[in-house]
């Protein structure tokens, strides 16, 4: 109910664009942090990491679009992804390529 979006809260606005949930499983997921850059794991399922597009006025800083109406914050920092692999019900993906957007936000989603 909850991946697919019919449990509601910011997961819903999945609803119209998942055709067929594929599964769900409950595993450890790490998130990490350092600097500009952002990488999130799951063991043997998901591996993705990306790098922030640095300010001019402030390097240590990214560069941020904001009022993006998106469900995770409104304010998300513009980045670069580095590397994306997925091998979870019967995908395989590996783009190591960085040719592709990314972006990322604190988040804190909770049941109501």
């Amino acid at each position: 109910m909850i991946a697919s979006g019919q449990a509601g809260g910011p997961p819903a606005i999945l609803t119209s664009v998942v055709g067929k949930l594929l599964g769900v499983e409950s595993r450890r997921i790490d998130f990490s942090k350092a600097g500009l850059r952002r990488s999130v794991s799951i063991p043997s399922a998901l591996e993705q990491s990306c790098e922030g597009v640095p300010s001019v006025a402030n390097a240590a800083e990214p560069l941020y679009i904001e009022n993006t109406m998106h469900p995770a914050n409104s304010k998300l920092a513009l980045a670069k992804a580095t590397a994306s692999h997925l091998h979870a019900f019967g995908i395989d993906w590996d783009d190591t390529s960085g040719n592709n957007n990314g972006h990322f936000a604190p988040f804190n989603w909770q049941s109501n």
